[in-house]
């Protein structure tokens, strides 16, 4: 039910490896990729969200904390994420920017987002990014807490 694989030097092709795994696992509840570097994995990120997207379950919590996504990466995740996770973890992710916010916030504007918690603690929410993350809460029928806790607010 749960699976965790924080700080284990995973980068690109490590993902790209363990959501290959990942394929077999239809009772996984939580996964936690915690404090990997996932600077240059928008191609491992894309094929997580593919599979949060056709898997035969639903995560109920995503641990990305700490793992050096920047606005690619979010891109790349966003969807499958938003739509498939009831709790989104992704504090830390200091590379995150309004660009990023911006493709998070349209995940979390759809009608299909499950997203219940969304953590963004320790990112450089500027007044922009935060514009465009309220866009995102307008009309969200799932969310529940957000956790804003020590931004940088410019």
């Amino acid at each position: 039910k749960e699976l965790n694989l924080s700080d284990n030097s995973i980068g690109n092709e490590g993902l790209l490896n363990v959501v290959e795994a990942l394929q077999t696992f239809t009772g996984l509840e939580r996964l936690d990729l915690n404090r990997n570097d996932f600077s240059s994995a928008a191609a491992g990120l894309s094929s997580l969200s593919h599979w949060l997207q056709n898997a035969p379950m639903n995560l109920r919590y995503l641990a990305l904390e700490c793992c050096s996504i920047n606005d690619e990466g979010l891109h790349a995740l966003a969807q499958g994420a938003a739509n498939h996770c009831k709790v989104l973890d992704l504090d830390g992710n200091e590379s995150i920017t309004s660009t990023g916010l911006s493709y998070l916030s349209n995940a979390t504007r759809s009608d299909s987002c499950r997203v219940e918690t969304l953590w963004l603690q320790c990112i450089p929410i500027e007044d922009d990014g935060m514009e465009v993350l309220g866009q995102g809460l307008v009309g969200n029928q799932s969310l529940r807490s957000l956790g804003l806790e020590e931004l940088d607010n410019g």
